[in-house]
């Protein structure tokens, strides 16, 4: 914890040189969070059923001329479990902007996605998986990135020299996967019928986007390591299950659509892994398709409140049915959703949303959050999540892993 406190002061100093050379083209602001949830109670020792944590998160900008400086970092830590523990950088990247040209190096964060719940486009940065199970805490890339502003669009290329892994949950964490008594281990990257602890190699990608009227389109291709569906190998000497992952070969794309009130969305991944041989054959991935669509519908009301209504739909493709179950929890799944804004001083919004599955019997996730302003720096959201997926087999799988990990949380934030 104290690494971490430490962490969190020394990405503070940015903030407060940029305070004192406001006048020169610093820009600040930052959040401290506090964060509470509490599970339902499983009767497992090694488990805790109630998180109380600290999140703080800093960002400075820098603009002068084509010049650009951009740092944004978190930190959390847990009182309650310090597994949760985390520092990360999110963007940290010197960029030179002048006509249609836009560079940029050091770790960025890209959003290619559209939707509410399902993501299967947004695959360039990895995440931290003991946050939000439909939309996780991403986490910056290390990359060099060059794009070419062309028509009401643009080409951007990157490239990739290191492998970010995602933060997993540890096991003591309701969002577990750890079996009790084992651990989460170093990663493993394969890359040419090879196994490597080194976080180095090369990745690259590029990504063209295009708006046609109301309409916006993106194409993007990545030949990088996937991060999404990793499997995992035992280390029975030290109790730790390690994460492996493979490269893959990315093709996807993206479509939003508004007319009028309606807005369409789609996306799409087609995956092609790095097959491995010999002995490493077990860890072959399964090359398949994903892909979602996402409508959203909204009216004003006489009071000035808006109220939107969320469709969403995702499907994995190509593989059986006991495959795709392995590959993601949402792969045969449809998503409803209601979110109602108020439109006033405090900023009130409420959203709920059910994700339920047409392939797999008896599995449904609701949410239900509500958030306001308290002020002009303060502000509280609270909300619910609730999760039936009962075992149907010896070995869990998908939404099973996480049955009854029912919670409430609260979050009270001041930003400054």
């Amino acid at each position: 914890m104290k690494n971490v406190l430490v962490w969190l002061v020394a990405i503070s100093l940015p903030v407060v040189g940029s305070v004192c050379l406001g006048a020169s083209g610093w820009k600040s602001k930052g959040e401290v969070t506090l964060e509470s949830r509490q599970f339902t109670d499983d009767d497992l020792e090694h488990t805790q059923d109630y998180n109380l944590g600290l999140f703080v998160r800093i960002e400075t900008r820098y603009r002068k001329g084509p010049f650009r400086l951009q740092v944004r970092a978190f930190g959390r830590v847990d009182h309650e479990d310090s597994t949760r523990d985390l520092t990360a950088l999110e963007e940290a990247w010197a960029g030179y902007r002048k006509g249609p040209w836009d560079l940029r190096l050091g770790f960025q964060m890209w959003n290619w996605t559209a939707t509410e719940a399902f993501h299967p486009a947004d695959v360039m940065n990895s995440r931290n998986l003991d946050s939000n199970i439909e939309n996780p805490e991403k986490l910056g890339e290390l990359m060099f990135s060059a794009r070419r502003a062309i028509g009401d669009g643009g080409l951007s290329l990157y490239y990739l020299p290191r492998y970010e892994a995602p933060n997993l949950p540890g096991p003591s964490s309701r969002l577990s996967f750890v079996p009790a008594g084992l651990t989460v281990g170093k990663p493993i990257w394969l890359e040419d019928d090879a196994i490597s602890s080194d976080h180095y190699g090369a990745q690259w990608g590029a990504r063209f986007t295009q708006t046609f009227g109301d309409a916006d389109l993106s194409v993007h291709y990545l030949d990088h390591m996937d991060r999404q569906y990793p499997l995992f190998s035992l280390e029975p000497d030290s109790l730790e299950i390690r994460p492996v992952y493979s490269k893959v070969q990315d093709l996807g794309l993206t479509y939003l659509h508004i007319l009028g009130s309606l807005i369409f969305k789609l996306e799409y991944a087609h995956k092609e892994f790095e097959d491995q041989i010999g002995l490493l054959q077990a860890f072959n991935q399964i090359d398949h398709q994903q892909g979602a669509f996402g409508l959203e519908y909204g009216w004003s009301n006489p009071s000035g409140s808006e109220t939107t209504m969320l469709l969403e739909g995702q499907g994995v493709f190509g593989t059986t049915k006991e495959e795709r179950a392995q590959i993601t929890p949402f792969q045969r799944d449809l998503l409803a959703g209601l979110r109602h804004t108020w439109n006033d001083t405090m900023s009130r919004e409420l959203l709920f949303t059910c994700i339920y599955d047409l392939e797999r019997d008896h599995e449904i996730l609701l949410n239900f959050s509500y958030k306001q302003r308290l002020s002009d720096t303060w502000s509280i959201e609270g909300g619910l999540r609730w999760i039936d997926a009962p075992p149907k087999d010896v070995r869990p799988t998908g939404l099973e892993n996480l049955d009854e990990s029912n919670q409430v949380f609260l979050e009270l934030s001041r930003f400054f």
